[in-house]
């Protein structure tokens, strides 16, 4: 059965499928939410600068 919680509560500790491990995640509604964990490892990914792509750089030559 699923645990309900309060709405103070912010976060609780569960089994995560993606980390396979115990992690906090956020409680919205007073119930589970995504992972805290894969949600920084996500936001650190897209915080990237994007890569210049080489044929960018190659179109540029080109037409010079």
């Amino acid at each position: 059965m699923t645990q309900h919680y309060t709405r103070n509560t912010v976060s609780a500790a569960f089994w995560c499928g993606k980390c396979s491990r115990h992690t906090q995640h956020r409680v919205d509604g007073g119930r589970k939410g995504p992972c805290l964990d894969c949600i920084a490892k996500l936001e650190a990914e897209h915080a990237k600068p994007a890569k210049p792509a080489l044929e960018e750089k190659q179109q540029q030559e080109l037409f010079r």
